[in-house]
Order: structure tokens, then C-alpha cells, then sequence
């Protein structure tokens, strides 16, 4: 199994990061994810997740359009992690033979 994470550099706008899904985290430990931060909110907001999970082929669109990183995790039937790969522009970003690992 492969989970794709986009990470979004760090001065990327509140208003882009809420647009993608990124998870507002609160003080009290719980992650939100709401469209806007009310600013009678603001006091509960501990930081925004700049991380999303996302495809392959998504996280190299947004790489193109804001910069940023993507990560490939690689996990074993056991649900052990064997691989991370980064995501690159180009070339083929599946090169592992999974029949291999399993």
C-alpha cells in the first residue's frame, strides 16, 4: 500500500492551506477543518497542518503551482513501513515491485 503526503511551504497563505484541506490544529489537541478561522476563533488555533494526503499525481500539480514537497510511505501487508520515496516532477514515481516486499 502507498499513502502520498503533499507538504506546502512554510509561507504558503492561511486562505491556500484551508482551500486544500490542511487541518487547523486547537490548543486543546483536536484538529478542525474548517473552510475560514472566524477571528473570534483565532484564540483556539494552535498552528495549521501544512501537510495533506493526497495522489501522486496531485501532489506533483501542486508542487508545480506553489513548490513545496511530496513523500511516498511504502507499507508491507503487516502494515510495516519498508520504503519512502520523495515525489519528483519527473520521471515515474512507482518504481517498486511490491510483489517483491509482500
Amino acid at each position: 500500500m502507498r499513502i502520498t503526503y503533499y507538504t506546502f511551504p512554510d509561507d504558503t497563505p492561511e486562505e491556500i492551506l484551508l482551500e486544500h484541506g490542511c487541518g487547523v490544529v486547537l490548543k486543546n489537541g483536536e484538529t478542525v477543518y474548517p473552510d475560514n478561522i472566524p477571528e473570534d476563533k483565532r484564540p483556539l488555533v494552535k498552528y495549521i497542518d501544512h501537510r495533506i494526503q493526497t495522489s501522486v499525481t496531485e501532489t506533483k500539480k501542486l508542487i508545480r503551482r506553489y513548490g513545496g514537497s511530496g513523500v511516498t510511505l511504502h507499507f508491507d501487508r503487516d502494515g510495516g513501513l519498508f520504503e519512502t520515496s520523495e515525489v519528483k516532477l519527473s520521471g515515474n514515481n512507482s518504481r517498486f515491485k511490491y510483489n517483491r516486499h509482500l
